[in-house]
């Protein structure tokens, strides 16, 4: 039977990662060591994002591991037979990624509408008048789109996790591989996928008279 990530299970994964709980003892069996994987998870937390040595990136670092599962995903559903080869998986294993992959998909949204209400709000309460008030219902924006990247990051990396404990080594090995290399890809796609552009006060005012109510 095919095991079935569900999304309490997700969040009870966060929750171990938020709350570091004792680690697993190393396998020795050569398979996936769950607690040296959690212990990178924790030090990519305190380090610069990856250097991915792209032209010209577009997507931020924090949305690369997403894009690149659901790239995933979708080589799994228009090409199975080829996505089994290349990753050295059976057909088991295959489920078992898509469904991890589909499942946290349908769990996790941008919260574009919470980012601009987090904007507004601070227009709205707002003591500054002319840019700095646009400057400061940005930055709030800003810093709430942040907040959600930042766990959406920290999501994918469990999703990750979750789909290598079911790999062997040689698949481990051809996987990492394929994340790599559709890391670099994606960085440099010009892929977009999500937020208002709201770089500075000359392009962001448009969004706040938009969104926000004018005092």
């Amino acid at each position: 039977m095919l095991k079935i990530l569900t999304q309490s299970a997700l969040l009870l994964s966060i929750s171990m990662l938020i709350n570091a709980q004792d680690e697993l003892q190393t396998p020795v069996d050569g398979s996936l060591d769950a607690s040296r994987r959690l212990q990178e998870i924790r030090t990519l937390d305190s380090e610069e994002p990856r250097e991915l040595n792209v032209l010209v990136p577009t997507i931020a670092p924090e949305e690369i591991d997403r894009a690149v599962l659901n790239r995933l995903m979708q080589d799994i559903a228009n090409r199975p037979e080829q996505t089994k080869t290349e990753l050295l998986i059976n057909d088991s294993q295959l489920q078992d990624i898509f469904i991890t992959i589909s499942n946290a998909r349908s769990f996790i949204n941008n919260s574009e509408m919470a980012n601009v209400r987090a904007m507004c709000s601070a227009w709205n309460n707002s003591e500054l008048e002319g840019d700095p008030r646009y400057e400061e219902a940005l930055e709030a924006y800003k810093w709430r789109a942040q907040f959600t990247k930042d766990f959406i990051a920290k999501y994918y990396r469990i999703v990750l996790m979750d789909v290598e404990a079911v790999l062997e080594a040689p698949s481990l090995v051809r996987l990492t591989s394929y994340m790599e290399d559709r890391r670099r890809r994606m960085a440099a796609s010009g892929v977009m996928t999500w937020g208002a552009v709201v770089e500075n006060v000359t392009s962001g005012k448009e969004a706040v008279d938009f969104h926000c109510h004018r005092n």
